[in-house]
C-alpha cells in the first residue's frame, strides 16, 4: 500500500505515544504529534523532531527534541491544534477515545470528497476504527493495513463493506474515474447495492475491479437495452454502470451511468510556437476520430525541448493533467520501433516524438499510431489498470 508520506499520528498519553511509534515504524513513515499541556514539564525532553519537519505560525505551539524518535510535542489544546493539520494530511490516525475525536473534528468535516481519512485506535491498539472517509479517503484500506501490522481488530462500518459488496465510489477511485453527477450517482447506486436491488455493470476493456453485488452484463446484453420488453433480467435492472473510455457507446439508455477510467496518455509533437487554440481543436478532432472520451486522458508527454511550448502547456492546463517531458536519450531507446523522420531527427535529435512519448507514458502499450493535424502530431497509449 502506498501511503504517499501523508500520515499524521496524533496521541495524548504515554501509552499512546508508544503505540504511535510502533505504527510509524511499521508504516515506515508518518509524523507523530504528541499533545501535552504546557504546564506538564515531565515529557519535555523525551521526544525528537526531525529538522524542518513541521512549521506553524502559532506562538502556542512549542517543539521539543531528543535523539531517538521522530515526534513533535504540541503544547496546545487538541481542539485548537487539529484544525491546523486537518487538511494537510491524507490520513490522520488518532490514538485516543473515539468520542474525543468526534467532538474535535465535527466542526471541520465538509464532505466525503474533501475530508481526510480519519482512523481511531485506543492506546493499546485493541481496535482500529475507520471513522471518516472510509471509501474515497481510504480510511477503510488504511484501517485494515494498520490492524494487520499491530495485530488488532479492524472496525469498518460502511454498508457495502460489511455486506462484502463493492461500491461505485471504490470502483471509481481505483480507476481514477470520472462520473457525471458523481455524488448523486454514487449515493443512488450504493444504496441499491446494499438493499439488494439489481445494478448492472458492463466493463468495456480489461479492468481489474471488484464487482461483488453487481450483475455483470455482456456486450450482447447491452445491445438489447433498447428492446428489453422480453428480457426480464434487463427489465428489472434500474441502473447500469458502464466502464468505458470511449466517447460514444454502441448503445444508449437512461439506465446507464458512465464511468470513464482515466487511463489514456497522449504523446504530442508540434512545430514551434503553434497556436494554443489550434492545438485544442486538433485534440478534439483526434479524440472524435478515435472515439476517445476526453475525461479519460491521464497525462500528455513530449520531448524535453518542448517543455516550455506554450500550446502544450495550455493543453495540459485545459485537460487538468500532468505534462511530462522525456530526454533525447530516453526517446532514442524506443523511437526505432516507429516510423522515422530525418527532418525530426535533424531538428530535435530523435526520429519521432509523439509515438515514443505515448509509448513511454503507457509503458509500451501504444493503442493509436501518430496522426497529423497541420503542424501537430498526436499518438495515444493506454495505462493498464
Amino acid at each position: 500500500m502506498n501511503t504517499e508520506n501523508n500520515i499524521a499520528i496524533v496521541c495524548i498519553t504515554d501509552n499512546g505515544k508508544n503505540l504511535a511509534v510502533k505504527i510509524q515504524e511499521k508504516l515506515k513513515e508518518g509524523q507523530i504529534y504528541f499533545i501535552r499541556k504546557k504546564n506538564n514539564e515531565k515529557f519535555q525532553d523525551i521526544c525528537n523532531i526531525c529538522n524542518d519537519a513541521y512549521t506553524m505560525n502559532n506562538d502556542k505551539l512549542e517543539l521539543r527534541q531528543q535523539n531517538s524518535e521522530n515526534i513533535i510535542i504540541v503544547e496546545q489544546k487538541l481542539r485548537d491544534f487539529v484544525p491546523t493539520i486537518f487538511n494537510k494530511y491524507k490520513y490522520i490516525v488518532f490514538i485516543m477515545a473515539t468520542g474525543i475525536v468526534v467532538r474535535t473534528i465535527a466542526p471541520l468535516i465538509q464532505s466525503k470528497f474533501k475530508d481526510p481519512a480519519v482512523i481511531v485506535t485506543d492506546e493499546r491498539g485493541t481496535n482500529v476504527i475507520s471513522l471518516l472517509s472510509g471509501h474515497m479517503g481510504g480510511a477503510n484500506e488504511m484501517t485494515l493495513y494498520i490492524s494487520h501490522f499491530i495485530d488488532s481488530n479492524p472496525v469498518i462500518t460502511t454498508a457495502t463493506d460489511v455486506n462484502k459488496k463493492s461500491s461505485l465510489d471504490m470502483i471509481a477511485k481505483k480507476l481514477n474515474g470520472y462520473i457525471e453527477n458523481f455524488r448523486d450517482n454514487v449515493l443512488k447506486v450504493n444504496s441499491m447495492i446494499v438493499n439488494n436491488k439489481p445494478v448492472g455493470i458492463f466493463i468495456d476493456g480489461n479492468y481489474d475491479i471488484n464487482t461483488s453485488g453487481f450483475t455483470i452484463l455482456k456486450y450482447k446484453n447491452m445491445l438489447q437495452l433498447n428492446n428489453i420488453e422480453n428480457n426480464e433480467e434487463l427489465n428489472n435492472i434500474e441502473k447500469i454502470v458502464v466502464i468505458s473510455d470511449k466517447q460514444n457507446l454502441d448503445f444508449q439508455s437512461e439506465k446507464i451511468i458512465k464511468l470513464v477510467p482515466k487511463d489514456i496518455v497522449l504523446g504530442v509533437g508540434c512545430k514551434k510556437n503553434i497556436d494554443s487554440q489550434h492545438m485544442k481543436e486538433s485534440l478534439k478532432e483526434f479524440l472524435q476520430i478515435n472515439n476517445i472520451d476526453i475525461n479519460s486522458i491521464k497525462a500528455i508527454g513530449s520531448i524535453e525541448v518542448k517543455k516550455d511550448e506554450q500550446a502544450i502547456m495550455d493543453l495540459a492546463n485545459y485537460l487538468d493533467v500532468p505534462f511530462e517531458t522525456f530526454k533525447v536519450e530516453e526517446i532514442s531507446q524506443v523511437d526505432y520501433l516507429y516510423s522515422k523522420s530525418e527532418w525530426v531527427k535533424k531538428n530535435v535529435g530523435v526520429y519521432s516524438v509523439a509515438e515514443p512519448c505515448a509509448h513511454l507514458l503507457s509503458r509500451g502499450n501504444l493503442i493509436i499510431e501518430k496522426q497529423k493535424f497541420k503542424g501537430i502530431t498526436f499518438s495515444a497509449g493506454r495505462v493498464n489498470k
